[in-house]
């Protein structure tokens, strides 16, 4: 078995007006040497990269110059029964597309390829079939390019009996001359995922591959020879730093250098021999599985940009170069043999046109038209077939093929799970229908009960005597202007108290400590003012910045029970404490004051009520006191707080 090696070939983009570049990426075209890219080193400039390839083409190449030497010699393999493939490989904005597709002034490589196909249809091999498919990877889910957008569904990858991988359900259409294929092509190019970007105003959202399936039937050998022609135009990797991109462009940025390091993981495998060569990783490199160290034969054309902002991407493209050209793949020739070995096309769609396809956007795939600003404007321009010279007429026209159309067993479990999905959905339907009637007519029926009673209300309420209401609804009436104003400082103070409560949230520990003490002492003032209930609000707030302090939930509730029974407030004496404690500490103050104070006094009277002893306090007046606080406990209201009803308990 023959062994083929990937060919390289390189190409320099002129640069774009406004762009800065310093001459540091040059092509050497000399006759003593092999064509390379010389690239110099951007930490050292007297140092240089140098890369040979076997093609090398610098800013003033043309397009018939790339297609004559590398692509058409391509061609006559696929009329051979071999599958080749084309890749247009670099960073965003280097040519690709242009490469790959050109405008009206210089046509790129797909309309140079199918005019040379059609012309040795003509001239050569008047009984080959030519048929086309086009799809496209968009965020790793492959779409048919040649259906309608609105249509477009995700295709899955699968690989046969065979092990040969394929799209089940892409479409195959079949094209007789270059004017079919124009329409056809521009229709579906019109609907691939392109959008601006700083570096590209129509950059490629999305990797494309353009098959072109060639059958040539030969009757004296009673052979059919299938080659396939794989023209792939890959999405150009993406600095997100230089782009602009926004979220969406970002995620398919994401997902277009994603599948082009899988793309390069599995090239860095094939070259090591690794065991496991990871294809299944994107279903970028699940599909071109034969093209990488599979059957077919490759051409890689590497796209370069001079600017100076490219210059890495620029040595990471040349360095997949110099990898991906030490891969081998064995060709096969595709060929069968019998008198109906002519494979019969999956499925024939007919070209789509302006007056049959659905406009508008599809959210799963197409991306919306960024206002990024972008390095050029305008649309891309569309494929243009007028700047290559026509093909020559046939002598004979003939009718086209009738193409059978086979259903697959995946195409007949499509129509059953489609046509069980539509049968579910119109019993959903006739479910929710019966049970809409249901539920209006219990609600007619509830309204016209009610109806009923209201009537039957009014009409004994006018059987009353008149006057007999009047207070009952002056009475209501007021209960609800009570109530609606309850409702409204309710509403207040929980917008209120929900500032604060966000306000103690965003505090440091420290600071809500702090703002509490502050919110405590201005309550105290408010308190010796007899002003309960803006004390009251004020003890709330400080609650909201210490809420664990138990103290302050005590005086809340003192607080509360003086406001709403419209007495004064008085505070909750205080604990007592240990009989020396207090004794030093009075006896230490009696050395700075003269004259104890009212509270220190009660303090006392606390301390000894607690049978302390110690103090040179008059028992007779002791016992008074107790008798008279006694006294009030007896004959204290019901209301009196929780605090001092123990208090009162505990000396009784």
């Amino acid at each position: 078995m023959s062994f083929s090696r990937i060919r390289i070939a390189a190409r320099l983009r002129p640069p774009i007006p406004g762009e800065q570049h310093d001459n540091a990426i040059r092509v050497r075209t000399d006759t003593d040497a092999p064509t390379a890219i010389i690239v110099d080193n951007p930490r050292d400039p007297s140092q240089t990269f140098n890369y040979p390839f076997s093609s090398c083409y610098d800013e003033s190449s043309s397009q018939q110059e790339i297609f004559e030497r590398d692509v058409k010699p391509l061609v006559d393999l696929a009329f051979s029964g071999m599958t080749v493939t084309v890749f247009a490989y670099g960073v965003t904005s280097s040519g690709k597309t242009h490469t790959m597709q050109g405008n009206k002034q210089q046509p790129g490589i797909i309309p140079r390829a199918v005019q040379d196909i059609f012309h040795r249809t003509l001239s050569e091999h008047p009984t080959a079939s030519i048929s086309i498919s086009y799809m496209e990877i968009y965020k790793d889910e492959v779409y048919d390019l040649l259906v309608d957008r609105e249509s477009a569904l995700k295709l899955p990858v699968r690989e046969n009996e065979a092990g040969k991988v394929f799209v089940a359900n892409l479409s195959v259409l079949p094209v007789d001359s270059l004017d079919d294929f124009e329409s056809a092509f521009s229709q579906a190019n019109k609907q691939r995922s392109v959008s601006s970007t700083n570096l590209n105003s129509v950059s490629s959202r999305s990797h494309a591959i353009l098959t072109l399936h060639i059958t040539v039937t030969d009757p004296l050998n009673s052979c059919t020879l299938s080659g396939k022609l794989n023209l792939v135009d890959l999405a150009g990797s993406e600095n997100n730093r230089l782009t602009g991109n926004d979220s969406s462009r970002m995620a398919e940025s994401a997902a277009i250098n994603k599948s082009l390091s899988v793309l390069g993981q599995v090239v860095h495998a094939l070259n090591q021999g690794a065991s496991r060569i990871p294809y299944r990783n994107s279903k970028l490199t699940r599909i071109l599985q034969d093209a990488l160290g599979g059957n077919s034969v490759g051409l890689l054309i590497c796209n370069l940009a001079p600017g100076t902002k490219f210059r890495q991407d620029t040595l990471n493209t040349l360095n997949f170069a110099v990898r991906t050209k030490n891969i081998q793949n064995k060709p096969l020739v595709n060929q069968q043999v019998g008198p109906s070995s002519a494979p019969a096309v999956p499925r024939a769609i007919p070209a789509p046109t302006q007056s049959t396809r659905l406009h508008g956007p599809r959210p799963s795939r197409v991306p919306r038209i960024s206002n990024v600003a972008s390095v050029s404007s305008g649309p891309r321009p569309s494929l243009a077939f007028s700047g290559l010279p026509a093909p020559t007429a046939k002598a004979e026209e003939k009718p086209p093929p009738v193409v059978p159309v086979h259903l697959t067993e995946e195409d007949i479990n499509a129509r059953i799970a489609k046509a069980v999905e539509l049968e579910v959905a119109r019993r959903l339907e006739e479910r929710e229908k019966q049970r809409r009637e249901e539920e209006e007519a219990a609600v007619a029926a509830a309204r016209s009960q009610s109806m009923t009673v209201h009537d039957e209300q009014v009409s004994s309420l006018h059987s009353l005597p008149p006057g007999l209401l009047s207070p009952l609804l002056k009475h209501r009436h007021s209960a609800d202007e009570e109530l609606k104003q309850r409702l409204e400082e309710l509403e207040n103070k929980f917008a209120h108290g929900s500032k604060e409560s966000h306000l103690a949230e965003v505090l440091s520990p420290i600071s809500r400590k702090k703002t509490g003490r502050a919110y405590v002492a201005l309550a105290r003032a408010h308190t010796q003012k007899n002003n309960l209930q803006v004390a009251l609000e004020l003890y709330r707030k400080a609650e909201m910045y210490v809420p664990d302090n138990v103290k302050l939930k005590e005086r809340i509730i003192e607080v509360e029970w003086a406001v709403k029974n419209d007495k004064p407030f008085a505070p909750s004496p205080k604990k007592p404490r240990r009989a020396h404690a207090s004794s030093k500490r009075a006896h230490g103050k009696s050395k700075h004051r003269l004259a104890p104070t009212d509270e220190e006094h009660e303090e006392d009277d606390d301390e000894a009520g607690s049978g302390s002893g110690k103090e040179n306090r008059d028992e007779g007046s002791g016992s008074a006191k107790r008798r008279r606080r006694i006294k009030t406990a007896d004959e204290g209201e019901p209301g009196t707080p929780p605090k001092k009803r123990r208090l009162v308990k505990f000396e009784e």
